[in-house]
């Protein structure tokens, strides 16, 4: 097994990798659909609110790696440098050596492009100075990275505008010394799909609409090939039929938003033993459930997400209320300790009846960080996207 693995996602985390948002957010903020944003994001809170987690996770003692200081060095100057060249500033030696790594990142995200200004006798005026196009989403850690059982996989964004994430997360995993189990190309696949549990692991996947494959994030041949190509090495792999209609008729329609971007948008695991769902969901997505013979994988049978969680491998399930937003986004850091986000009150305050799936993990004997109650939702999630969504695992043991 790789040092850079993760078997199940009760495991105890050890490592992760985190970006705080910095310059390269604000276009994201200020057109957020072009970005894939739900709504606004405020830079400065983003960033406050995600130093908050970033505190809460070096509290219980998890190595936490910021992507910056993954790339610090020849990695990190070799992007700054071609994105100060592209962006015709000069002096760029001054500005490898004064810089610091966060500073740096901020540079390769933002993609600047500056235009001196001159006045009407040939003197400066100054400079213009414009973003082209800046990586905004890259605070979404988990989506660009699987790590299973047998490493790192890397993953190749569905949309466009998030691509320019996959060369810099492969340089910072090559930085830290850990070699990519896998490497996807032409398929996508998106790294919040993924929930590992021990002897079987679950991957979100493309929904299926009147007999036609619909890809939302990760397409099912992206699926197929991580066990075709032995990216992966669990007893049963199942690929989760994304529930697109369902989330239609019970959610979107109701004026709820939707769950089904990723697996994790409905589906986490706080425990072994416990999962944490949207049942209504997890009964309309089939899982075509794949068992793994000597180095082949081959189709064992097909059934309801939900029936093979709860009935095959004996999961204990909470039910997710109708009225939560980000309810399975959260980040398990050992076996029943977990680190998710609360709906606040007009004050900011935590009121259990506005957070039914906290009290019910607490019920259960979960322990919830910080505080008892995790971290107050606010600017992060306009992002379209939560805590887990925010973290990459490097190493669970």
């Amino acid at each position: 097994m790789s040092e850079y693995s993760v078997r199940a996602e009760w495991e105890r985390l050890s490592a992760v990798r985190v970006h705080t948002p910095g310059l390269e957010l604000w276009s994201g903020s200020l057109a957020p659909e072009a970005n894939l944003f739900e709504d606004h994001v405020p830079p400065e809170q983003a960033r406050r609110e995600h130093e908050q987690l970033v505190d809460t996770l070096e509290s219980t003692h998890v190595d936490v790696h910021r992507l910056a200081d993954d790339l610090a060095g020849d990695a990190l100057d070799e992007l700054t440098r071609e994105t100060l060249e592209d962006g015709e500033v000069g002096r760029i030696d001054d500005v490898l050596a004064s810089f610091s790594p966060r500073e740096k990142l901020q540079i390769v995200l933002s993609r600047p492009r500056l235009a001196p200004e001159t006045t009407a006798d040939g003197g400066t005026d100054g400079a213009s100075m414009t973003l082209d196009t800046p990586v905004s989403n890259v605070y979404f850690q988990r989506d660009t990275t699987i790590v299973g059982d047998r490493g790192p996989i890397l993953c190749h964004m569905s949309k466009p505008v998030r691509r320019r994430e996959e060369p810099i997360v492969k340089r910072a995993w090559e930085s830290i010394g850990a070699d990519l189990r896998y490497e996807m190309t032409g398929e996508p696949l998106e790294g919040g799909e993924f929930m590992p549990a021990g002897e079987f692991a679950l991957l979100g996947v493309s929904a299926e609409v009147d007999g036609e494959e619909r890809v939302i994030r990760t397409s099912y041949e992206a699926g197929e090939r991580l066990m075709a190509d032995g990216a992966v090495g669990y007893d049963e792999f199942g690929l989760v039929r994304a529930p697109l209609e369902a989330d239609r008729r019970f959610r979107v329609d109701r004026g709820l938003g939707s769950r089904v971007m990723h697996l994790l948008g409905w589906f986490n695991i706080a425990a072994e033993g416990l999962a944490v769902l949207d049942a209504d969901l997890a009964e309309a997505a089939d899982v075509d459930v794949y068992r793994r013979d000597g180095d082949v994988y081959e189709h064992s049978h097909t059934t309801s997400t939900l029936e093979y969680v709860r009935d095959e491998r004996g999961f204990d399930v909470i039910d997710v209320a109708d009225g939560e937003r980000w309810p399975t986004n959260f980040l398990a850091i050992d076996d029943g300790t977990v680190i998710p986000l609360y709906e606040p009150d007009e004050d900011g305050a935590y009121r259990p009846e506005d957070n039914p799936t906290i009290e019910a993990l607490r019920e259960r004997g979960v322990e919830i960080l910080p505080d008892g109650v995790g971290i107050p939702r606010a600017a992060l999630t306009n992002g379209a996207g939560g805590l887990h969504c925010m973290t990459t695992p490097i190493a669970r043991e």
